[in-house]
């Protein structure tokens, strides 16, 4: 068993782990006023959505390679948020909530530049692109925070509109930070794969 393989089967773990917790603990504070139904609805659908695509797509090509990044980079995005609700990191650290925006958006947006880096599109079309899906699945993540629990809640609907444009804005940098780590590091890595290859063929 491969290292990225094990680390993958270790986060689904702690993500179920995580999950039951939240299910049979949900009247425990720090899931209170906290979208925890709709995390106990879309994580498990995040975690396992990397496997249903690939199984999809390797009835085409049964030599495709399973993308370990790109399904730890979901799973730990989505467990490692469950886990500071679990802990109550956001209730005990006042700026806990910017810095998850911030941090977990870079790993987010990593995995559609994965996705992108072979698709023939130069290393900055590809950061824009990688910068236009953070944006959108930001907004709709933050939407449906709104619409599940926000707009209901007397204290958190007060602060609604800063409390937004704040998560935007941090996860909007947290984008632009990986889109850059895209453009640079992944477009290194691909080139000198490129160069190794070439030189075995020799």
């Amino acid at each position: 068993m491969n290292k990225l393989k094990s680390v993958n089967i270790l986060l689904k773990l702690s993500l179920v782990g995580l999950l039951i917790h939240a299910v049979y603990f949900s009247d425990l504070p720090q899931y209170k006023n906290k979208a925890i139904a709709l995390r106990v609805v879309f994580y498990p659908l995040a975690a396992m959505l990397t496997y249903i695509v690939w199984r999809v797509a390797s009835r085409k090509n049964r030599h495709l390679a399973y993308p370990y990044p790109v399904d730890i980079a979901l799973t730990f995005v989505v467990a490692f948020d469950l886990l500071g609700n679990t802990l109550a990191l956001y209730d005990k650290i006042t700026i806990w909530d910017d810095v998850m925006h911030l941090l977990l958006s870079i790993p987010w947006v990593l995995v559609a530049g994965y996705l992108l880096r072979d698709r023939g599109y130069d290393k900055w079309a590809t950061a824009g692109l990688v910068v236009a899906y953070g944006a959108v699945t930001h907004i709709i993540w933050e939407a449906l925070e709104y619409t599940t629990f926000v707009r209901s809640h007397l204290v958190e609907s007060l602060s609604a509109y800063r409390d937004t444009i704040g998560d935007l804005l941090l996860s909007l940098i947290g984008t632009f930070i990986g889109a850059v780590i895209v453009a640079q590091y992944l477009w290194v890595k691909k080139r000198k794969l490129a160069e190794v290859e070439r030189s075995d063929r020799k």
